[in-house]
Order: structure tokens, then C-alpha cells, then sequence
């Protein structure tokens, strides 16, 4: 009687570790990274966006480069094109490179379909790729983190109940709200479960923001900086 006891015993210490855990990694990203937003512009809402399902980038480790100065936007997407063909070989593209104060961004996509697949961030001095925290861990019900964790049953779609129209319309109020200047907000890519676009303000790219395709919760991409340039590439396949 001791032994099937001390085994019950020790299977619930394991998944109470368990379930403690994974509630402290997604307390962690639902609060969204620790960051400075721009002038003028409260926190939006974190929605949850749902438990997320599919083959996560979020957990990947690091790609190093070693190299003391900046790094060229150039020598940036070919870290990221290494990135992707080392982890997922063909079916995917980079679609865009921007470059801003405190980071690269890149938009990965699915070379068949053209939606979204993830978005990546590259240290600009360390040229170390990483998943891009916020929606594209949280909401991304395809590679997102969530996603991936819990398994899913129903097959992700780009269809969504908010279409990119009403997204973008969405983010300029809530962008209007926030900023005295114009404010135009250039067309969306769609991911799997929610729209990132670029906005500017004044006749200049400002920054970014998501809207969930669910909930029409907006999330204020508030790590990059200033916007310095953008490489527009012609969907070659990495």
C-alpha cells in the first residue's frame, strides 16, 4: 500500500509544479514586455487572445553573432534568413526588414498561402534573432506560444471576424485618440488570429500596433524606437 501511495504523491507534486509554472510563464507574456510607451500613448489592452496552439517560434533559442559595432540592416536579414532555413528549411519567406533604434523587425510568412507566419526581432548589436514578444507569442494561433503548448483541435485560419478593413479603422481611432498629428495607417499583414501594420504620423512611419482578429484587442509594439529604414523584399523564398 506504501508504494501506490508514495507514486500518487508524487504525480501530483508533479503537475501542481506543472500548472504553477505554465500559469507563471503566461502571467509573464500576458502582462507584455516591461517597456517605456511613447509619449502620450497609454498601454493598450493586453487581451489574452486564447490559448495558443501550433509550432511555436517563441521557444527557440537564440541565432549569436559575434561583433562589437551596429549592424547593417543587410547583415541582418541574412541573420534572419539563416534563422529561418536553419529551423524550418523551405515554405517560408521574409516579406519585410525595418530597422529602428533599438532593434530589427522582420515579418516571416508562409510561402504557400502568404499569411503571417511570425514576426522577429535581431539584436543590432549582438545580431541575435529572437521571436518578437506580445502578439506574436500571444495571439499567433498557428506558432504561437500558447498554441503550442496546449495542442489544438481545430485547424488555424486566417479568416477572421474582423477583417483587415475594420482593423485598420480600429487602430487609427485608437492611434487618433493618442496622437495631435495625422494619423494614416498603411494596409495590415494578416497572422493567424490577429493584423500587425505600420502607421504614420505626420507623413512619417511612427511605429506598429496588432489588433486581435477576435477580440479587436489592440497591442502598441512600443520596444522598437524610432523608426530609422525598411527593406520591401520581393517574397524570394529562404
Amino acid at each position: 500500500m506504501v508504494r501506490p501511495v508514495l507514486i500518487t504523491v508524487a504525480l501530483v507534486v508533479v503537475i501542481a509544479g506543472a500548472i504553477v509554472s505554465a500559469l507563471a510563464v503566461y502571467d509573464f507574456w500576458r502582462s507584455g514586455p516591461i517597456t517605456t510607451y511613447p509619449q502620450n500613448v497609454e498601454p493598450p489592452s493586453y487581451g489574452m487572445g486564447g490559448w495558443m496552439m501550433g509550432g511555436c517560434p517563441c521557444m527557440w533559442g537564440p541565432t549569436q553573432y559575434a561583433g562589437g559595432a551596429r549592424i547593417s540592416i543587410e547583415r541582418a536579414l541574412e541573420l534572419v534568413e539563416d534563422y529561418v532555413s536553419t529551423r524550418f528549411g523551405l515554405g517560408f519567406r521574409i516579406h519585410e526588414i525595418m530597422e529602428f533604434e533599438n532593434n530589427f523587425y522582420a515579418i516571416v510568412i508562409e510561402s504557400d498561402s502568404g499569411v503571417g507566419a511570425f514576426e522577429l526581432l535581431v539584436d543590432p548589436y549582438a545580431g541575435v534573432v529572437s521571436p518578437e514578444p506580445g502578439p506574436n507569442m500571444m495571439w499567433n494561433r498557428k506558432y504561437g506560444m500558447h498554441y503550442s503548448m496546449m495542442g489544438r483541435s481545430v485547424e488555424p485560419s486566417a479568416d477572421m471576424p474582423i477583417g483587415p478593413d475594420e482593423a485598420k479603422r480600429l487602430a487609427k481611432d485608437y492611434l487618433s485618440r493618442r496622437y495631435s498629428g495625422a494619423v494614416e495607417v498603411l494596409e495590415p499583414t494578416t497572422f493567424y488570429g490577429y493584423y500587425t501594420m505600420d502607421y504614420k504620423l505626420n507623413g512619417e512611419v511612427h511605429g506598429m500596433l496588432s489588433v486581435n482578429g477576435y477580440t479587436g484587442d489592440l497591442w502598441y509594439h512600443s520596444w522598437h524606437g524610432g523608426f530609422i529604414r525598411e527593406l520591401e523584399l520581393g517574397g524570394d523564398e529562404h
